[in-house]
C-alpha cells in the first residue's frame, strides 16, 4: 500500500467555482494521425485528476497540457478496444515508477476482460514482469528509486481493477460517474459510456457507439456530451459501420433528444475532417441540435461554465 499523501503534488489551477475542466487529450480513431492521438479525456477537479480512455499518445498529451502521470488518480476506460486503451500500460508504469512508492494505487474502471488484461501487463509471467523485476530488484534501479525519494523494499505495481457494468454508479469525493452500456461490438468486447457529475456539472462520455436510447437517456440534460462521429450520415451506409458505430446526424440527434447543452464531436477521420466536409458535418449537425456544437481537436479545453472555448497553449 503507497502512501496517499502525495495527491497534491503537481496540482494544476482549476476554476474558482469549482467547475471541472474538460480537455480533449486525444479525439482520433485506430488510423494513426500525428495530430490526434486515440480516445482520452482529462476532466480536472479540485482534488483530483480523472482520465477517461487512454488510447496511443494520451500520456504524451498529458505532458503537453502539463499533467504528469503521477498526477492521475483514476482512469476510466469505456472498452479495450487499442485506440482507447494502449496507453494504458503506459501510463500505469510511468505513474508508479515516477512516483517512487509515494502515490495510493491507480485506480482503474472498465468492463471485462479488464481484470485479465491487467494481470497479462503486470501480473506474475505478465509482459511488464521482466522489467518490473529488474525495477524492483536490480541496484541501480533500487539506487534511482532511492534518489526518488523511495524507500525499500519496493512494492511492485498493482493497479486497483474494479469491474464494472450497465447501471453502475461509481462515487469519489464530490464526484460520481453513473455507467451504461452501449452498441458497439458486442458480444466480442463490451462498450461502456459514463456520466461525470461534480461540481453541479455533468459531462457524458458516449464511447464507441451506435445511436442507442441508453445513451439518450445517461445524457438527458447534460451540459456537454462527448459523443463518436466516425463517419458522414449518408455517404456510410453499410450496416456494418453504421449499427455499431455514429455518424454526425446521429450524434446530433442524441444530443437533441438527450437535451443537452453543448455536444463535442469526437473520433475523427480522416473522411470527417477534409475541407468542406467539416463544415458540412457542422452545418448538417446544427440543423437537427439547437446546441453548441465543437468539432473536437487534440487540446482543446471545452469550458463548461460559460459555454466558451479555448485553445491550450
Amino acid at each position: 500500500m503507497r502512501d496517499g499523501s502525495s495527491r497534491q503534488l503537481h496540482r494544476q489551477p482549476y476554476s474558482a467555482d469549482g467547475t471541472p475542466r474538460l480537455t480533449l487529450l486525444g479525439t482520433g480513431t485506430p488510423a494513426p494521425l500525428l495530430h490526434r492521438a486515440g480516445s482520452s479525456y482529462l476532466v480536472q477537479l479540485d482534488e483530483e485528476n480523472l482520465l477517461f480512455d487512454c488510447g496511443p499518445f494520451a500520456v504524451h498529451r498529458l505532458l503537453q497540457v502539463g499533467v504528469p502521470p503521477t498526477a492521475i488518480d483514476t482512469l476510466f476506460l469505456t472498452h479495450l478496444h487499442y485506440d482507447h486503451a494502449a496507453d494504458y500500460g503506459y501510463l500505469a508504469l510511468n505513474r508508479w515508477d515516477q512516483g517512487a512508492g509515494k502515490l495510493a494505487e491507480l485506480q482503474v474502471y472498465g468492463p471485462p476482460p479488464l481484470d485479465r488484461m491487467t494481470a497479462a501487463l503486470f501480473g506474475p509471467g505478465g509482459v511488464w514482469e521482466p522489467d518490473l523485476t529488474a525495477r524492483t530488484e536490480n541496484p541501480s534501479s533500487q539506487f534511482v528509486h532511492e534518489m526518488r525519494g523511495g524507500e525499500l523494499p519496493r512494492y511492485p505495481l498493482l493497479p486497483d481493477v474494479t469491474l464494472v457494468a450497465d447501471g453502475d454508479v461509481i462515487s469519489g469525493d464530490g464526484w460520481s460517474v453513473r455507467v451504461a452500456e452501449v452498441v458497439h461490438v458486442q458480444p466480442q468486447l463490451t462498450c461502456l459510456a459514463h456520466r461525470l457529475e461534480a461540481g453541479g456539472r455533468s459531462i457524458v462520455f458516449g464511447g464507441d457507439t451506435s445511436p442507442t436510447p441508453a445513451l439518450t437517456r445517461l445524457a438527458e440534460g447534460a451540459d456537454v456530451l462527448v459523443h463518436m462521429c466516425h463517419f458522414v450520415n449518408g455517404v456510410e451506409r453499410d450496416p456494418r459501420l453504421t449499427e455499431t458505430c455514429s455518424g454526425h446526424q446521429d450524434a446530433a440527434r442524441t444530443a437533441r433528444d438527450a437535451g443537452v447543452a453543448t455536444l463535442v464531436l469526437t473520433h475523427i477521420t480522416e473522411q470527417v475532417e477534409q475541407p468542406g466536409v467539416r463544415e458540412r458535418v457542422l452545418h448538417e449537425a446544427a440543423m437537427i441540435f439547437p446546441g453548441r456544437i465543437i468539432f473536437g481537436e487534440d487540446l482543446l479545453e471545452v469550458s463548461i461554465a460559460d459555454h466558451g472555448i479555448e485553445r491550450v497553449r
